[in-house]
């Protein structure tokens, strides 16, 4: 088996996946005008196409984690299927599968998909107020989260991650509201700093820092640090005396990209060997699986020479707000 490892000696071990660049919501942060150009059926990666990069990623190439994006991930048809066929492969090569969604369509699916083979689920919710986030996401569909949140606890998927863009001036004064819903459950509250991609109309002004964040938070609660393995990505707290956890992904701030060992593969099947790769410098695996007679060997030799390319770490704010094309849609973070 080959370690995917960069000039850097960083191994890469973690794979996640757009599967679709479609979503019922439109967020502040991400599709702000719920205008961004969608792909056409066929420039998606079918999921015979999705099930053979699993495969070569985890028989051949060492990976250990996958995590499946969107836009919204169970928005795909047949989403359920898949899942049941990566629950026959996961049987005889293990590995963590999860998933990241936004909550609104996962009630009618979450028993289904933890039985064929889901670990963990991130499920992202920006406001625990209804009328703001109908603001942040265009739709009235608070209490929908919340039930799933509640479902996906009951269901022991410990700890149950809430992903949380914090916004300058949208909601940040809900802060400490996140901490007082999650306290006492087995939840683990990650902030998010806000970042910067295309059309998301970010600004320092609308920014807000982990360091800023964790402040407002130690002024009422005792946060212990927790100490995981180097690529953990997260800052990690125990809230002393309570069950909860709380996180802090500081992107912008305070970059982790010294210990990054995570691939993206887009909805379009482009491989980004960073989240701000810029559109012209993604690798082409939808190209590959569909050329005829281009072996899995072939394939291992792309993506493993393709670790060359990657940089130490993603430019700064001032370079970032300049990339074009650079959206979560098709990125899936």
């Amino acid at each position: 088996m080959i370690q995917l490892v960069d000039k850097f000696e960083r191994v890469h071990d973690y794979l996640r996946i757009s599967l679709t660049d479609k979503c019922n919501l439109r967020c502040l942060y991400c599709n702000p005008d719920g205008d961004l150009e969608k792909l056409l059926h066929s420039q998606i990666l079918s999921y015979d196409e999705l099930t053979r990069l699993i495969r070569i990623f985890v028989s051949r190439l060492g990976t250990k984690k996958i995590r499946l994006t969107g836009g919204e991930p169970l928005a795909r048809k047949d989403i359920v299927k898949f899942f049941e066929t990566l629950s026959q492969f996961k049987k005889e090569n293990p590995f963590q599968l999860c998933v990241t969604t936004n909550g609104t369509l996962l009630e009618d699916k979450i028993e289904q998909l933890k039985h064929h083979g889901l670990d963990k689920i991130n499920i992202s919710l920006d406001s625990l107020q209804r009328e703001r986030f109908e603001k942040i996401t265009g739709q009235d569909s608070l209490e929908t989260v919340l039930r799933s949140v509640d479902l996906a606890e009951s269901l022991g998927f410990t700890p149950v991650k809430i992903n949380v863009v914090v916004m300058r001036g949208i909601n940040d004064d809900e802060v400490l509201d996140f901490i007082e819903f999650a306290k006492d459950r087995m939840i683990n509250i990650r902030f998010i700093e806000f970042m910067p991609f295309s059309e998301n109309k970010w600004s320092e002004n609308s920014f807000i820092s982990y360091q800023e964040l964790k402040n407002i938070i130690s002024e009422r609660y005792e946060l212990k640090e927790l100490h995981h393995e180097i690529q953990r990505v997260a800052k990690d707290f125990k809230i002393q005396n309570h069950k909860a956890t709380v996180s802090f992904i500081s992107s912008i701030s305070n970059h982790f990209c010294g210990s990054c060992n995570r691939l993206r593969i887009t909805s379009s099947g482009k491989l980004k060997l960073c989240l701000f790769t810029p559109i012209n410098e993604e690798l082409d695996l939808r190209k590959l699986l569909r050329s005829p007679g281009v072996s899995d060997d072939e394939i291992v030799r792309f993506i493993n020479n393709s670790l060359d390319r990657k940089n130490f770490q993603h430019p700064d704010v001032g370079e970032l707000l300049k990339l074009e094309k650079n959206n979560m849609l098709a990125i899936g973070g």
